[in-house]
């Protein structure tokens, strides 16, 4: 055929006068610019794309503009994006191709006014123009205009519109979403049901709804068919089963994903791609032991079968064993893909320990272009407490994103620097800023005590979610300004039902202030609204026995201590900390005795004790609820914390370390962190200390980077 055109083109030129021909050259030029162009495009290279597309702009036509478009997407260029539209010809901004690819570049780089205002001055809409608005939508997390817009469409849909509103629909679970999503499907032609990809958006919608009934029925429907005429298809089909159960991970998922697989011919576990869909249904389960077992039956285990394994592993909060089938994984000779350094990038961001961080990602094959390790690489040393190197990796990226932009922030708010944070949100344009970006900033303000700051960035807010009030809440709750959080929760009431992070937020915050009266309030209207969240009471009846026990309220102690059993059992969760000695990853619980090394190490910490009390230090018996066994000091309980074994534990090796550092599970204790800071400056040690909520660097001064903002 291309033979033919050849010709065809070759016999036509013959006839063509010069001036004819003069236009021909140049719209064979443009061909071969915009084959070229793909070509890159379709290799990754981006950046050399674009630098092509500059040399040739003379004889650029509109699919070269659109490539070009296409490349700033990926690139997330923004401003070299918004040269290119300033660029474009008139006749070329009434092309619906080039129409399209504007909507697409602007909903990629997060500015979607820019992208409605295109969408909706052109009078004949088509099909691909809606499918951008959609999946740009869908990008930006605004599922609920798909539902809008989709409400309104005047094209006749295709199935890709309808792929993208049942996942839209899934996202948001409403009741305009549940029913929207039903009666389309069960309006759509028969001949949609063919598109397994449709089917596979169907059962994930349905799964989300909670209808597992019908999410059967439809998966049921499926396997009568394709088992008489697709019968190759079937592992497909459980494969989507396996992933709309993983997903929800529900109970009724649950039961319907061990249904399944049990129910499931044998035959089926041949495939190596069913197996890893099992696999990560079972890791998303907690059902650890089973996924092992799956695993170890695959007979020739490849990067995709140890990425899944892996994955599942840092899901189930078990950066160990992530990093234990990486050396395995060396010792088999398999290739180290990018999904499986992300895996590893992830572990090391749980563990938190710079030396950790060093040791995998020097292992690991890492490219200076590729925006997703990059954004994993900011957020993991942010994690681990190395914000120079976080800032490095970030500087050295020449057209940041939007989420590389937030992991930095987050980054410098988890490190105390709120002022850094401000910076960096402010260079972002405030078209694209999103719902994610507002939380880490307001997040650095809260760590950092900057309230006039946190202030003025929640006023210019336009629209507002729970998660930014909340995070406004918790900012005036750390500065004792109750009053005015009580008022933003009442304010956001009155449109909305009440949500359990605000009222814990507050919580927190006046156990530091020891403010009994607004605690009690809080913790009763908790228990009344959400009376099925035991985790949370288990951890708001705590923070009020602290209280109590802070002010001596012995009696009040005791009372809600009995209410708590009686209530909820004696289920507390334990704290544990991490720590790296010499190479390797030390494990400590509260009053752990199992290291071989104990008596060393419990020595070490009368020797701190003494030092402490000598510099003035006294233990703080409000920061123990549960009354002393026999034996027991307040001196004893409080030195058995994990993070003072650990820190005692590095003391005993050699030689004596000038910087330990420490990742815990829980908050740190208020008795903890003053001593820590005493114990910094007592062993001119620098201690690095990272908890449940921030990381705090304790200089060897004898201050905290958090400046008590814990």
């Amino acid at each position: 055929m291309l033979n033919s055109i050849s010709r065809y083109l070759i016999q036509s030129i013959w006839k063509i006068n010069p001036t004819q021909y003069k236009c021909f050259s140049v719209l064979s030029s443009s061909n071969e610019i915009n084959l070229k162009m793909k070509k890159l495009i379709d290799s990754q290279q981006y950046k050399r794309a674009l630098e092509f597309f500059d040399r040739q702009l003379s004889i650029c036509n509109n699919m070269t503009f659109s490539l070009a478009l296409k490349a700033c997407s990926k690139l997330n260029d923004y401003q070299y994006g918004i040269r290119i539209h300033q660029q474009l010809p008139v006749k070329a901004l009434n092309d619906k191709f080039i129409q399209t690819s504007l909507i697409h570049f602007y909903m990629q780089c997060h500015d979607i006014d820019q992208a409605q205002k295109i969408f909706s001055s052109v009078k004949n809409k088509t099909v691909h123009m809606y499918g951008a608005m959609f999946k740009g939508y869908i990008s930006n997390n605004m599922p609920e205009k798909v539902i809008e817009l989709f409400e309104t469409i005047s094209v006749e849909v295709d199935e890709v519109l309808i792929i993208i509103l049942f996942n839209a629909c899934a996202k948001l679970c409403n009741s305009q979403a549940i029913k929207l999503g039903r009666d389309t499907l069960n309006r759509l032609p028969v001949s949609f049901l063919r598109n397994l990809t449709l089917v596979n958006s169907a059962i994930d919608m349905l799964m989300k709804f909670g209808d597992v009934n019908q999410a059967e029925n439809l998966f049921e429907k499926m396997q009568k068919k394709t088992l008489i005429t697709y019968g190759a298809m079937m592992q497909v089909l459980y494969g989507i089963v396996f992933k709309a159960c993983a997903s929800l991970s529900n109970e009724k998922a649950i039961q319907l994903g061990k249904k399944t697989f049990h129910e499931m011919p044998k035959i089926y576990l041949n495939y190596i791609i069913l197996v890893t869909s099992a696999i990560h249904m079972f890791m998303k389960f907690d059902e650890i032991e089973i996924a092992k077992y799956l695993f170890s039956q695959i007979k020739q285990h490849s990067s995709y079968t140890y990425g899944v394994m892996i994955n599942g592993y840092k899901i189930n909060q078990e950066p160990q064993k992530c990093l234990s089938l990486f050396e395995q994984m060396k010792k088999e000779n398999i290739t180290i893909d990018e999904s499986i350094s992300l895996s590893l990038i992830g572990a090391c961001s749980q563990i938190g320990i710079r030396s950790i961080c060093q040791n995998i990602v020097r292992q690991i094959p890492l490219s200076q272009s590729n925006i997703y390790l990059n954004t994993a690489l900011i957020d993991m040393w942010g994690k681990s407490g190395d914000i120079n190197q976080a800032k490095q990796i970030f500087q050295s990226i020449s057209q940041p994103g939007l989420v590389t932009y937030t992991s930095m922030m987050n980054a410098y708010a988890r490190n105390g620097m709120g002022y850094e944070a401000i910076d960096l949100y402010n260079k972002i344009h405030e078209n694209i800023r999103d719902r994610v970006s507002h939380i880490c900033v307001l997040n650095a303000c809260s760590h950092s005590g900057l309230i006039d700051q946190a202030r003025m960035i929640f006023n210019k807010i336009d629209k507002t979610s729970v998660e930014i009030v909340t995070a406004m809440i918790d900012c005036l709750s750390r500065m004792g300004m109750f009053d005015q959080a009580e008022k933003l929760v009442d304010d956001y009431e009155k449109s909305n039902l009440p949500n359990l992070i605000m009222y814990t937020a507050m919580l927190s915050a006046a156990r530091n202030y020891r403010h009994v009266a607004l605690s009690e309030k809080l913790y009763n209207r908790m228990r009344l609204l959400f009376p099925d969240e035991k985790s949370h009471l288990i951890s708001a009846s705590i923070l009020l026995s602290n209280i109590y026990s802070s002010l001596g309220y012995n009696q009040e102690v005791k009372e809600i201590r009995l209410e708590r059993i009686k209530q909820f059992g004696k289920n507390i969760t334990v704290g544990v900390a991490w720590t790296e000695v010499n190479g390797q990853l030390v494990r400590f619980q509260a009053h752990d005795r199992s290291h071989p090394q104990s008596d060393e190490m419990y020595a070490e910490l009368v020797r701190l004790s003494n030092q402490l009390k000598e510099h003035g230090h006294e233990y703080d018996s409000s920061w123990i609820t549960r009354p002393l066994k026999n034996e027991e000091t307040i001196e004893s309980v409080l030195c058995g914390h994990c993070e003072k074994l650990a820190i005692a534990f590095n003391f005993i090796q050699y030689p004596r370390p000038s910087f330990i550092q420490i990742t815990k599970n829980l908050r740190v204790c208020g008795d903890c962190h003053r001593a820590t800071k005493l114990i910094a400056k007592i062993r001119q040690c620098e201690i690095i200390v990272r908890d449940a909520n921030r990381i705090h660097h304790f200089h060897t001064s004898g201050q905290c980077s958090c400046q008590d903002h814990f």
